[in-house]
């Protein structure tokens, strides 16, 4: 009965599932390519120093940004249908069958979609080896293994990211008072936003990514450099992601500004919907401070002369190509949440234009909350990149400020706020395009 009544569910929230569906089957491809070069190079044995080195040092704090990715994915899906499961709990479900439904529904969606994600995996390992074998630092005559410890380590890490989100989001969603199911919408309170577990997490992380960045101070230049300070970024950029609600608290004092009354509703809105802004911000925090992290360290590493012999400028290709597939994985969690996010919303729109709003209102309202949510995220993101680029470039070259040009750094914001608007402006004009009356019923 309830694998019934959770694949019910599943095929009620189709678009929901197959966006958490994407991330998680993204994400399994990402970690499958990381192990399929790990076994690679066991297997191997000679010449094998790369296949290990590369996954040992990018693939460890990968398992970090998509074991987030999925996480904040399938919470999000969970915290949108709150109301429905309080709905659920005021028709007598208890907390416990309420957190059960929720894990087995998200087993449904979880498995198809890391099993999907092993033959891209295996694709996108073939095409990291193919580039060490082409840059001289793999013999010619490797093949990729692709034998139980990639299928295990890629679905494996995805499909525990699921469950921890799961088992997280169920638990808040299993206490909502039943109350809250006959109200017509249930926002989140403002002073609720960070719940205590979440800001512990957040301040370990960021305070495990701050000490891996200065320990990078006291490294030797060489190889392992990038070991600590690629970690430091991306621990920061996971724990300002979880602190992000409280950092778009001050927008509140935009709806006192002089800036009409479009810009004073979408401040109100953002401050009011802190926890969902926050949720929104999360992802584009972890790209900004991933892309700038990481981009920036290897320009560093290019700018400083080599010795003859030295084989960072052949891996540097290979660096280039990973850091890549790791940025497109960013993106995707990215434009699936603003998507989710934004379709969520079609009752308040349908409420707004039966209140007169038009629809070119409701349209800019929605832009300009995505540059509010937008900007602190950049910020926050731009801090985790320093977390990196800093303690690289000073034992690097001595210089605090990373070697690269300057249109990078604008190219990452330009395409983090282009991405934003992609995925919010025609989703919210795909959901206006729905009646008022109509939208006011719709399922979230």
């Amino acid at each position: 009965m309830r694998w019934r009544l959770a694949w019910a569910t599943v095929r009620a929230h189709r678009t929901s599932s197959l966006a958490s569906a994407a991330v998680m089957a993204a994400g399994t491809a990402l970690l499958t390519a990381f192990a399929s070069l790990l076994e690679t190079g066991l297997a191997t044995g000679r010449d094998s120093g790369f296949l290990i080195m590369l996954p040992a040092i990018l693939g460890g704090w990968t398992v970090a940004i998509v074991a987030f990715g999925v996480v904040s994915t399938v919470s999000l899906t969970i915290q949108h249908r709150e109301q429905e499961l309080a709905l659920l709990r005021s028709i007598a479900a208890t907390p416990r069958q309420i957190r059960q439904n929720v894990v087995v529904e998200t087993l449904i969606t979880a498995v198809p979609a890391a099993v999907a994600g092993l033959l891209p995996g295996f694709g996108l390992g073939a095409v990291v080896l193919g580039r060490l074998v082409g840059s001289g630092l793999v013999g010619a005559e490797t093949r990729l293994a692709t034998g139980w410890l990639c299928v295990v380590t890629g679905t494996g890490a995805s499909l525990l990211a699921a469950l921890a989100g799961a088992l997280i989001s169920s638990r808040r969603a299993a206490s909502i008072p039943p109350v809250r199911a006959l109200a017509a919408a249930a926002p989140a309170e403002p002073g609720r936003a960070l719940a205590r577990g979440r800001v512990t997490a957040g301040i370990i992380l960021l305070a495990a990514g701050l000490g891996l960045s200065a320990g990078t101070l006291f490294m030797d230049d060489g190889p392992l450099l990038s070991s600590t300070a690629g970690p430091a970024g991306v621990a920061v950029a996971v724990g300002l992601a979880l602190l992000s609600p409280a950092a778009l608290r001050p927008v509140r004092r935009l709806s006192d500004a002089r800036l009409g009354a479009t810009a004073r509703l979408a401040a109100r809105n953002v401050h009011a919907r802190a926890r969902q802004s926050g949720s929104v911000a999360s992802p584009l925090i972890l790209l900004v401070g991933i892309a700038g992290g990481t981009l920036y360290m290897q320009t560093t590493e290019d700018s400083v002369p080599h010795a003859a012999g030295d084989v960072s400028p052949q891996l540097a290709s290979v660096n280039y190509l990973v850091v890549a597939m790791i940025i497109a994985f960013s993106a995707i969690v990215v434009v699936n949440t603003l998507i989710a996010a934004t379709r969520r919303r079609r009752r308040e729109f349908g409420l707004l234009r039966l209140s007169a709003a038009t629809s070119g209102q409701v349209l800019a309202m929605v832009a300009v909350e995505a540059a509010m949510t937008a900007a602190p995220a950049v910020v926050l993101g731009t801090a985790a990149a320093a977390a990196t680029t800093i303690p690289y470039s000073l034992v690097k070259t001595g210089s605090p400020l990373p070697s690269g040009p300057p249109w990078m750094y604008a190219a990452i914001v330009a395409g983090a706020l282009l991405l934003v608007m992609v995925a919010v402006i025609p989703t919210a004009v795909a959901a206006l395009r729905t009646r008022p009356v109509d939208a006011l019923t719709a399922a979230a």
